[in-house]
């Protein structure tokens, strides 16, 4: 993957990793909770985006995924 192509799915990385840190400082119990949750799905969004981008899909930094409101009828 060139750097380009890196840099989507480690924004997620990040954001799960700044979302864990304020669970931890949470204190909380059901805020850290929903923090936690919100990390695991930055992380799968991450997962997501590596897959999309090893795919070879272009046209999107995702890969050739077309959103909802622009798929033709």
């Amino acid at each position: 993957m060139t750097d380009t192509e890196e840099f989507i799915p480690q924004l997620y990385r990040d954001a799960a990793e700044q979302v864990r840190q304020l669970a931890g400082l949470s204190r909380l119990t059901d805020i850290r909770g929903y923090l936690l949750e919100l990390g695991a799905r930055f992380e799968r969004l991450a997962g997501y985006a590596d897959a999309a981008i090893r795919l070879g899909a272009s046209g999107y930094p995702h890969g050739d995924v077309i959103p909802i409101d622009r798929r033709p009828n």
